[in-house]
């Protein structure tokens, strides 16, 4: 990683340490209501606007206290004037919260046949020169939720939730992402145990950890957490070597891992990247499998909860294409990722603004410039507007 060697620190090392090769960075034209609607874009381009009912963005990194982010992504993708559509917001559980919430709708029969679009988007804030800055990132994530699945069938009755008022990790501005490292690693740990428990609790009949699921996918906010979190969970449930946690780790954990050790912190997507990267890997799904997902947000809270694979999931998925587009990245070097976060901080709580699409040199017209993507145009008097390239 240039990264690591610009800071003097063993490449290897932080890549053993984080389970990450590589990390995301947007240019300044990119914000979480851009990364939302590009993410959807595939999904509702050529649907029925009216067969949406219902719109439900959760992130942490909004650009407005009061205007829901949805509204702008509703604008931007043609959806019908009459979509319910909110913001959720709790750290990195707010695209969970997200889509508890379209569950639910759907589940209560209310929903008139239509179905419920679900976006997770958030990225970091500026953190040079320290520990964690190897691990930032963003990422979003758009799924479609109805009562004819494809990928995922959701099992709303095997869930369990925990929480508790602490101050780990949190954002008291725009330009702020500030926390205890050490105190949001026991703040996880604890809400996987308590989250792990009530799930227990509230599922009917006797619970294998070894059989029950036959993939596990943990909230990453950097990879290398999910072997601590597996390595919990594993000692809970039946005391075990060191080696059989890091066989088990690598048969049902590592396969979700594959996209998140290239995007970095992937915030309320972090579940949602973790099943599209089962699916778009190496690793043989079948229709029936079961996923035991964990959640996390800061603050905080921890949701455990369990879902079925459909048939011909995994086919669909690969179709998406995700990872040649993350192999059609732009590598920047040191000076200009620094550029990048150094400008974000100064601009993202100006009135007036208007990214420079010359920076980095030749992104906008190989990876934008005609692509029809959603881009931040300017931003005047705090009104923000927006553009397809």
């Amino acid at each position: 990683m240039k990264l690591a060697e610009a800071r003097g620190k063993d490449p290897q090392r932080v890549v053993r340490d984080f389970l990450i090769d590589r990390r995301s960075l947007n240019p300044l034209w990119e914000d979480v209501v851009t990364m939302g609607a590009n993410a959807a874009k595939p999904i509702v381009e050529n649907m029925d606007p009216k067969s949406i009912g219902m719109l439900i963005v959760g992130t942490e990194s909004s650009v407005d206290f009061g205007k829901p982010i949805s509204t702008n992504i509703a604008s931007s993708l043609g959806l019908a004037s009459n979509i319910r559509n909110y913001e959720t917001k709790h750290a990195c559980y707010s695209g969970i919260a997200a889509v508890d919430a379209a569950v639910n709708w759907l589940a209560s029969g209310f929903n008139d046949n239509r179905k419920a679009l679900v976006i997770s988007s958030d990225f970091s804030r500026e953190h040079l020169k320290t520990k964690e800055e190897f691990v930032m990132g963003g990422a979003a994530a758009a799924v479609l939720i109805s009562d004819t699945p494809k990928l995922l069938e959701f099992e709303p009755g095997n869930k369990g939730t925990w929480t508790a008022d602490i101050y780990d990790t949190f954002r008291p501005s725009a330009r702020e992402e500030v926390g205890n490292n050490e105190l949001s690693l026991y703040a996880y740990m604890d809400a996987l145990e308590g989250s792990w428990e009530d799930y227990v609790c509230r599922t009917e009949g006797k619970i294998d950890f070894d059989r029950d699921h036959q993939w596990l996918c943990y909230h990453t906010p950097f990879p290398g957490i999910a072997f601590q979190a597996h390595r919990t969970l594993c000692n809970i449930n039946a005391s075990r070597k060191k080696a059989e946690v890091i066989e088990d780790f690598e048969n049902r954990v590592v396969p979700t891992l594959k996209f998140s050790r290239h995007l970095g912190s992937t915030y309320s997507s972090s579940n949602l990247v973790g099943l599209a990267a089962l699916l778009s890997g190496d690793s043989k799904t079948i229709g029936g499998d079961r996923i035991g997902f964990y959640a996390y947000g800061s603050g905080a809270i921890g949701e455990f909860w369990s879902s079925k694979l459909c048939d011909g999931a995994q086919n669909k998925m690969r179709e998406m294409g995700i990872q040649s587009e993350l192999d059609a990245r732009m590598d920047i070097s040191v000076e200009e990722y620094e550029n990048i976060e150094l400008s974000r901080s100064q601009t993202v709580e100006l009135s007036d603004f208007q990214p420079d699409r010359g920076f980095p040199e030749g992104l906008w017209e190989s990876a934008y410039k005609g692509k029809r993507l959603l881009t931040l145009e300017k931003v005047e008097n705090h009104v923000r507007t927006y553009a397809w390239s």
